[in-house]
């Protein structure tokens, strides 16, 4: 049946059409659009948001009459994404800013792709808030390094996405955490909990996060999508606000592993395409899956992921090496290098308006020594070297990307206890191996399955990743595991 435009809508509804090389009935009667119609229509007709989608047409017409664009299907998508941000990302606090119709070039391999880009990141003429109320509400002058390289690649950078105060692990009580799409009494994580739920609603398939101990992995994993940490400095964070210098990470937080590939090539690339390779072998990280911090629900999910995948012909194999026997010393590095190096990079800031929970880490690096800092970077070392080890003979790592589904609050990083949340991310964070988060199939809650790979590997291990997606969509979905199933044992060679 027809879309109908109520009469009072048509003229802007005819203005929105213009920006694009579509007829009015092909725009009307393709249900990608009807969203944004409908939403132009509660426009015109004096309902709220008042003029936000008509803004972004006169924009995108002035733009087009100036001739920084061209007319497209590419500027309805965009419109469409901005109906999306609004209806279903403002809902899960997922959204800081957004910004008007953005600057991109014309071509390349992102053209016309909305990206949203964690709100710790600096997007010219946007507020770089990190989520704290403590920052200034000034647009940033500048782009980071890796959104000038989006912008080079074609994308629409229309949006930064809320995040947990300075990537630090706690939400601002002014600010609020980010509601999880897939259920919003939960969490979607953090720190870079607003990208995730931004690609698992649907507003876009694409966004950058950042990642110091898991603050991609884990959202994704919570929220059922993608999430690349790369290799450490492959993704240049200059224009990022820092955590840990040495172990802050930017990425990608994406539908597909197909498309952290395409995002992983604008914002680090051009990388060279991987060697090809046969049959996947994987080494299952067994003693991960028993840590007691897994529970019955992720572990089934894993186990079944795992079978399926063996199932279609990969080799899987049980690796036990002796860096997985004590995850408590890295946990315990990992907090002591990012509490420390937090405190310079918050070094003359005042502080008295941030999260208590900031706060605390904050005071737990200043009581940190040069000895123990010290420790803590050659513990850091040492597992670097493990880690490669352990990737000899294999074409990647398998383990759980969190022990846990999503919980109704984000625990506390590096204070009030262990909640090993980061217990299985943040080695690769030490070791700055690439690992992505890869949802697989689960009867309730999403979970994810974290593989890891070579240093400078990142295609490889993305390819990896998306070979695993198609087998278990092809193979699982219809046989979601039960959660009383057999707890199997390791996979072996």
């Amino acid at each position: 049946m027809r879309y109908e435009v109520p009469s009072e809508a048509q003229d802007a509804m005819v203005l929105a059409v213009a920006v694009s090389d579509l007829a009015v009935h092909e725009m009307l009667d393709d249900p990608a659009y009807r969203p944004l119609a409908d939403a132009i229509a509660r426009e015109v007709a004096g309902q709220p948001p008042a003029g936000f989608l008509v803004s972004r047409i006169t924009e995108l017409t002035a733009a087009i009459e100036a001739g920084d664009r061209i007319r497209g299907r590419e500027n309805l998508d965009l419109l469409a994404a901005y109906e999306r941000l609004t209806r279903l990302g403002r809902p899960l606090n997922a959204v800081a800013s957004v910004a008007g119709v953005p600057r991109r070039s014309a071509d390349g391999p992102l053209a016309g792709r909305p990206v949203a880009v964690k709100d710790i990141i600096a997007v010219d003429g946007l507020p770089t808030r990190c989520g704290s109320p403590a920052t200034s509400d000034r647009p940033a002058t500048a782009d980071a390094a890796l959104v000038s390289r989006l912008r080079a690649a074609g994308a629409e950078v229309f949006a930064t996405a809320q995040c947990l105060e300075f990537a630090a692990g706690f939400a601002h009580p002014s600010v609020g955490d980010t509601r999880n799409p897939r259920n919003q009494e939960r969490t979607s994580g953090g720190s870079s909990g607003g990208s995730a739920a931004l690609v698992a609603a649907g507003v876009c398939d694409l966004a950058i996060g950042t990642d110091t101990g898991g603050s991609i992995r884990i959202p994704a994993a919570y929220c059922g999508v993608v999430g690349l940490k790369p290799t450490y400095g492959l993704v240049p964070t200059d224009g990022v606000f820092p955590l840990s210098p040495s172990l802050d990470h930017a990425g990608t937080l994406t539908a597909t592993a197909a498309g952290s590939a395409a995002l992983m090539q604008a914002i680090a690339g051009p990388l060279p395409a991987p060697p090809a390779t046969g049959v996947p072998v994987v080494g299952v990280l067994s003693a991960q899956l028993a840590d007691p911090s897994v529970t019955p629900e992720v572990r089934v999910s894993l186990r079944a992921a795992l079978e399926g995948l063996a199932a279609a012909g990969w080799q899987l194999r049980e690796v036990r090496p002796p860096w997985l026997e004590d995850p408590q010393r890295w946990e315990e590095a990992l907090t002591i290098i990012v509490a420390s190096e937090a405190v310079a990079c918050h070094a003359g800031r005042d502080t008295s308006q941030y999260a208590e929970g900031t706060r605390a880490l904050l005071e737990l690096g200043a009581g940190i020594t040069p000895e123990q800092y010290a420790r803590a970077r050659a513990a850091q070392a040492e597992l670097t070297a493990a880690v490669e080890q352990t990737l000899a003979g294999v074409d990647a790592l398998a383990g759980p990307t969190v022990g846990y589904c999503a919980p109704e609050q984000d625990p506390p990083f590096g204070v009030d206890g262990d909640n090993a949340e980061g217990r299985f991310t943040g080695p690769y964070n030490l070791t700055g191996h690439p690992a992505v988060s890869i949802p697989v199939p689960a009867p309730g809650l999403p979970v994810g399955l974290q593989l890891a790979g070579r240093r400078h590997g990142d295609l490889a291990l993305l390819e990896v990743a998306a070979a695993a997606q198609r087998v278990l969509a092809t193979s699982l979905l219809e046989r979601a595991p039960a959660v009383d199933g057999d707890d199997l044992a390791g996979h072996p060679a």
